[in-house]
């Protein structure tokens, strides 16, 4: 996946991250109630979902460079990389677990599932889409 594109799927989970967000708040305040814990947690882990993303989108460039380069991507890099997007999630996680009183660690770990959330209804709507036109021919 080129850098430019990236780049765009970035912005368009980012933009979908504020209406999961949103829904995700207010399925807290049923089950929870209202609490802001739950809502800074949430914009914790919508800030490490993107930064992770971003992460990603340098460490493709990166790859994207050495294998033009060299004729191979590193797969050193690449461990390296998905090692510091992990710990980028860990240290969020470990913060919100040490002041859970100011951030829910559940909230933080929910935006890490919406990228897959978004690209399976999107897979979805797609599919049932076409399926719709098929019947129409």
């Amino acid at each position: 996946m080129p850098a430019d594109q990236m780049q765009q799927e970035i912005r368009m989970l980012a933009r979908r991250a504020v209406f999961l967000n949103i829904a995700a708040y207010l399925i807290s305040v049923i089950v929870l109630g209202a609490t802001l814990a739950f809502a800074a947690g949430l914009v914790l882990g919508t800030g490490v979902m993107l930064g992770s993303l971003l992460i990603l989108r340098y460490s493709i460039q990166r790859m994207e460079t050495d294998a033009r380069r060299t004729g191979t991507a590193s797969q050193r890099r690449h461990q390296f990389y998905y090692a510091l997007r992990l710990l980028l999630f860990a240290a969020a996680f470990g913060t919100a677990v040490v002041l859970r009183r100011y951030l829910s660690p559940a909230a933080v770990a929910i935006p890490m599932i919406y990228p897959r959330l978004v690209y399976t209804a999107g897979a979805l709507f797609t599919r049932a889409d076409s399926k719709s036109r098929e019947k129409k021919r």
